[in-house]
């Protein structure tokens, strides 16, 4: 560019921001116009199709409603209501609306930079830096005013919001709407501005022109509009403007959309589930709302409704993808494993490749404990090269469970990412099994200097395979070296304290228990832990009640602390007690120990049959229960010798 052709505004107040960035932190307002006495005009601009980094590149957005409210971002209402100084502020909004008036003179636009120019953008990038927000915006406000430019005018939006100006963002989205009255975002904030300002005919005049801007460049205009509209400060006043918006063009489906998104944000879930029935009568076969109803449903707990509602879909049109998907995680919530694999077959077969497809399907597999389908949807989801760290992982899972260690650790071996860690422990618990404790061991202490963070955990995962092989000696060397390290840390003294109990080792298992709990009243598993040991392997029943009592506070609906409930009632004698806490630690998950005592209860009351028939339930869930089957067994002696002969 030769040093005396003219600029395009636009392109030198681009560069005069660069400027402010070469310049860095060196400007200050008492040389700020000594650059224009340079004279800009006579000075080579090279590289000005790179666009320089503007203010707006620099600070954010304030308050985040420029970047919020910008064209084709995702909304969903609601938004927090408006906090006492955006109300205050609010009242400073000018009257009427915002709009633009059509200027029978339009003042003329400056060809060149001058010194009063330049010195505007400087300043007005200057106080933005320091976040002097109510500077900068008089001087972008100046800046726009006699560029006659867009860019400043916007800028001096921003700084005005950010400075909580809502007068001063009025004035200057009504400059920027006079250079520039097709502005959807100058149409957005405006709207915004209007709704703050309790102007529901101004936010309607904005609101409007946001539908048909934002529908012309292809996007859901509706949804734009709700966006803003879930910005107001009450629900009513929500529901009340998107009904009115929606009143102007009742048969448009994406208006009723629209406003069952914005009702269902206001908890108006009614009006909701109208609109978007409506939507859906308006637009027969379009999958949002059909989606929306179903969650709408599931959000306030209708499972069932959402069941027969989601079916339904999926048989009117058994080809939407969208509606297969949420009925497969759908049925994955429900614990339907065997059926939701099915979906996501059918899923496949028009979509083979799909990678959260594939790996649902093989994880789904894996829990079915169905080996060759969980090994084939996750070979090839890894030979699809998507999420293979997901995927070698749980084909190491895959083979470690078909017996094939070598296999599996091979697996292992490719895993990194967010597995790595995993991986790595199941090697080294594949190699102790395998007799090589050394090798399994260096893999975990490699670990301990790879990832200090996690020290404490690996010290438990070294103990934890020592103990698998039953290597006693040390199990309790490394807990006692962990220990010795993070001499505070209650995984560590709570693992300690669990393997001692399981020695029978009271004396060193109640130090650590009562370690933690002198650290953290409110830990309820060790709570918990020291008052059902000291039931079961005691006879100090009142003071493992008191724990155990403590723990219920904390965790009421804890499965393992019901337990506790129940087994020290029973021990005290408070058979009716036990029974009822028991029964509910079984509901609330199938456990061997807790139907072993809920048996014992039920014997212990004279009704044998009864418990009978919950260890033979049990039994079959859990046939390898070394504790159910020693309860079962004693009891088994004793209706034998108590049989006739």
């Amino acid at each position: 560019m030769s040093a005396m052709q003219p600029l395009k505004i636009s392109d030198a107040l681009r560069w005069v921001c660069g400027v402010l960035c070469v310049l860095g932190g060196t400007l200050t307002l008492s040389n700020a116009a000594e650059i224009p006495a340079r004279s800009a005009a006579a000075v080579p601009l090279p590289g000005l199709s790179a666009s320089p980094r503007s203010a707006a590149d620099r600070y954010p957005s304030p308050g985040g409603l420029v970047a919020d409210l910008a064209p084709g971002e995702s909304v969903s209402p609601p938004v927090p209501a408006a906090d006492a100084d955006d109300r205050q502020s609010a009242s400073n909004a000018p009257p009427a609306p915002v709009v633009a008036a059509p200027q029978a003179e339009p003042r003329p636009v400056r060809d060149s930079l001058d010194a009063e120019l330049v010195y505007a953008v400087l300043v007005a990038e200057v106080a933005a830096r320091r976040g002097n927000l109510t500077m900068a915006f008089t001087h972008f406000l100046h800046a726009a005013q006699l560029a006659r430019d867009t860019k400043m005018a916007e800028l001096a939006v921003r700084a005005a919001i950010g400075a909580q100006d809502d007068a001063g963002a009025g004035r200057a989205v009504a400059l920027w709407l006079e250079l520039a009255p097709e502005s959807l975002g100058a149409h957005q904030i405006a709207a915004l501005l209007r709704i703050k300002a309790g102007d529901r005919e101004g936010a309607l005049t904005h609101l409007t022109r946001v539908i048909r801007l934002a529908g012309a460049d292809g996007e859901s205009g509706y949804l734009l509009a709700a966006g803003i509209v879930g910005r107001a400060a009450s629900a009513p006043e929500r529901v009340n403007l998107m009904r009115a918006l929606v009143a102007l063009d009742e048969a448009n489906p994406d208006a009723q959309q629209a406003l069952a998104v914005v009702a269902a944000g206001s908890n108006e879930n009614l009006v909701a589930a109208g609109a978007a029935r409506r939507a859906l009568e308006l637009r027969p076969g379009w999958d949002t709302p059909r989606l929306f109803l179903v969650k709408l449903l599931l959000s306030e707990g209708k499972r069932g409704e959402a069941r027969e509602q989601l079916e339904a879909f999926v048989a009117a049109t058994p080809e939407d993808q969208g509606l297969r998907m949420l009925y497969a995680q759908f049925l994955v919530e429900e614990k339907e494993f065997s059926s939701a694999r099915e979906v996501f077959a059918t899923l496949l077969e028009a979509r083979p490749k799909a990678p959260d497809v594939l790996f649902a399907a093989g994880v789904l597999s894996l829990e079915l404990d169905d080996l060759d389908a969980a090994r084939g949807y996750l070979t090839r989801l890894y030979q699809a090269g998507e999420r293979r760290d997901e995927a070698s992982f749980y084909l190491g899972q895959v083979e470690e469970r078909a017996a094939q260690p070598e296999a599996a650790i091979d697996w292992y071996g490719k895993t990194e990412g967010e597995n790595l860690l995993d991986a790595q422990i199941r090697i080294a618990v594949l190699r102790a099994k395998a007799g090589e404790v050394e090798r399994a061991r260096e893999i975990v202490q490699q670990l301990r200097d790879q990832v200090p963070e996690d020290a404490p955990m690996l010290y438990l995962a070294e103990a934890e395979i020592l103990d698998q092989i039953d290597r006693e000696a040390l199990v309790m060397q490394v807990y006692n070296a962990g220990l010795a390290a993070f001499p505070d840390d209650a995984d560590l003294l709570y693992g300690r304290a669990m393997y001692a109990v399981k020695r029978n080792r009271l004396d060193l298992a109640e130090p650590d228990l009562r370690r933690i709990i002198d650290r953290n009243p409110g830990h309820a598993d060790a709570l918990n832990a020291l008052g059902y040991t000291l039931a079961d392997r005691t006879d100090r029943y009142q003071e493992a009640l008191g724990y155990i009592e403590r723990a219920l506070k904390l965790k009421p609906d804890e499965p393992a602390i019901l337990d506790s409930v129940g087994w020290v009632n029973f021990k005290l004698g408070n058979y009716d007690v036990a029974l009822e806490f028991l029964t509910k630690a079984l509901s609330a998950m199938k456990d061997g120990e807790i139907a072993a005592h809920l048996g014992e209860v039920l014997w212990a009351m004279g009704r044998q049959d009864e418990a009978w028939a919950v260890w033979d339930a049990a039994l079959k869930d859990h046939p390898d229960h070394l504790y159910l089957q020693e309860v079962v067994g004693r009891h088994r002696v004793t209706r034998q010798e108590e049989s006739p002969q």
